[in-house]
């Protein structure tokens, strides 16, 4: 499986006062942006698509979870689908040659559920799965409603305009 390229975006701290630049440093996270379409096949063989330009910090997955594990470590792919799945409330994949919105509306439970499945598959380490996926369910349901209010516009894959 290919890995996506990412691009990170710095945290500015020059000409800002010590104790703000000791604030960023400590509760900033970092934005990566996917630089090329990424194509992720699920447990289920479907093959979705993260498109290019894709924002993310991780920010989806509650914080408590960032005091165990790096979201851009261990769990990089769970949290790159968790994050898109929480902006847009869909996936995209390709169907007959188009790319279609896959299973858009799936909801909250539905999408941990997905992506416990993909981090257990992806990483194979079904304790810290399951511990991610209860912490998710415990608290997520705050970031969930929080990305649901802001209503993304679409972001499309490369090449396609409402296929």
């Amino acid at each position: 499986m290919e890995m996506p390229k990412l691009q990170p975006f710095a945290i500015k701290t020059q000409k800002f006062s010590f104790y703000s630049k000791l604030w960023r440093l400590l509760f900033r996270k970092r934005q990566w942006q996917i630089v090329e379409d990424w194509h992720y096949e699920l447990p289920n063989k479907r093959v979705i698509i993260i498109p290019q330009g894709f924002v993310f910090d991780g920010s989806s997955y509650p914080a408590l979870v960032w005091l165990f594990f790096s979201p851009t470590g261990l769990l990089l792919i769970p949290v790159i689908l968790h994050e898109f799945c929480f902006t847009y409330d869909y996936l995209w994949t390709k169907q007959n040659d188009k790319v279609i919105k896959f299973k858009a509306g799936n909801g909250f439970l539905k999408w941990s559920a997905l992506i416990r499945n993909v981090g257990i598959e992806r990483n194979e380490l079904l304790l810290i799965d399951y511990f991610m996926w209860l912490t998710c369910l415990s608290f997520g349901w705050v970031n969930w409603l929080t990305f649901q209010r802001r209503k993304a516009a679409d972001l499309f894959p490369i090449g396609m305009k409402n296929s």
